[in-house]
């Protein structure tokens, strides 16, 4: 069979040419910082404190107005309050789902710093530092729902690491504490490694309206697969990410937790003296998850007039009280799984690039 010129070049442009990635250059955060040439002074030694997903699984809002009544000299308007709630359950994927995505890029992030010469500390070594002092060791491989409303939080089998406390709740304390350069000083200046991932799944937006002779309250849902950039404060209400960011944090100016992946060394005042984090610029979507993108829930009340009496009158009202909806979102098992891997697995790929950079420097 004659193969054409024509032929090979459609063939390396079908199957050597690289898929486009889930996340673009411009879409990278990057930071470095390198003081002193510390990286010539730190053992090729690494420290992963932490290396966590969090799936969002349901998230829910409300949108409510308040009643009103308008007496006039020979009738009453009266215009009942109404309330919205939505409540969106992810399906389609699980925790043992979750738990196979996480292991896999845990064990990548590995083998790429082993690769590379670097040795990974243990969490037993690590606990006898005076910084893990007083601190509960904890077994990886474990989802928990208790860290964040509607969020699974999802740490690699076999890995420990080191909390505060745990709660009666199950809650973890101190979990998400900034990476800290003081830990660097007591492991003699190795690297303490962070990873961490955060994949919305829907954005819900309530609102209500008011006037004289009408009141609305609606809530909509955009739903699409993302990495977060990070979460923190949003609408009162909405679920309180803002909450949900704080738990994640010790330090009461801290709000954000972000989707990174950071290594630093070296410790001067409350600094790292080396410190190099790639995180995002903004959310990355992932298209074709979701069959369906947008839901819309509506509660409306419009004015009843009832003539003036005597006697006291039964007050009817046009439109619900209350609307409750619950709905359930199936995700393409395949897209999703694929997404949120390959996603961790770029980003993984970028934050071990761009610190094996920082180390030359």
């Amino acid at each position: 069979m004659k193969i054409t010129l024509l032929t090979l070049v459609l063939l390396w442009l079908g199957i050597f040419q690289p898929a486009d990635p889930y996340i673009s250059s411009k879409d990278y955060d990057v930071n470095s910082f390198h003081r002193g040439k510390q990286s010539s002074k730190s053992p090729k030694r690494v420290y992963i404190q932490k290396f966590r997903a969090l799936f969002e699984v349901y998230e829910e809002a409300t949108a409510s107005t308040s009643g009103s009544k308008n007496e006039r000299a020979n009738r009453t308007t009266t215009v009942s309050g109404t309330s919205t709630r939505m409540g969106v359950q992810l399906s389609g994927v699980d925790v043992p789902d979750f738990q196979k995505i996480v292991d896999e890029a845990y064990a990548d992030f590995v083998a790429q710093l082993e690769a590379d010469g670097f040795e990974i500390i243990t969490a037993e070594e690590a606990g006898k530092t005076d910084y893990y002092s007083g601190y509960t060791k904890m077994e990886g491989g474990a989802s928990s729902t208790d860290q964040a409303t509607g969020y699974v939080m999802v740490t690699p089998t076999g890995f420990d690491y080191w909390v505060k406390d745990v709660s009666s709740s199950g809650r973890e304390k101190g979990t998400f504490t900034d990476t800290s350069s003081k830990l660097s000083k007591d492991l003699d200046d190795a690297y303490v490694a962070e990873a961490t991932f955060i994949f919305p799944f829907v954005n819900l937006d309530a609102s209500s309206t008011s006037f004289a002779n009408y009141a609305s309250s609606k809530v909509k849902a955009d739903i699409n697969l993302r990495m977060a950039a990070s979460v923190g404060s949003m609408d009162n209400e909405q679920m309180s990410l803002g909450k949900f960011a704080k738990g994640f944090t010790t330090s009461p100016t801290q709000s954000l937790l972000a989707s990174k992946v950071r290594f630093v060394a070296g410790h001067m005042a409350s600094s790292p003296l080396f410190d190099s984090s790639t995180s995002l610029k903004r959310d990355v979507y992932f298209g074709e998850i979701f069959a369906e993108d947008k839901l819309v829930e509506v509660t409306s009340a419009e004015v009843a007039t009832f003539s003036k009496t005597a006697y006291p009158q039964l007050v009817m009202v046009s439109g619900g009280e209350m609307t409750l909806a619950s709905h359930y979102v199936a995700c393409d098992h395949a897209k999703y799984i694929e997404s949120a891997k390959g996603s961790m697995m770029e980003m993984i790929g970028s934050g071990i690039y761009n610190f094996k950079e920082l180390v030359k420097d």
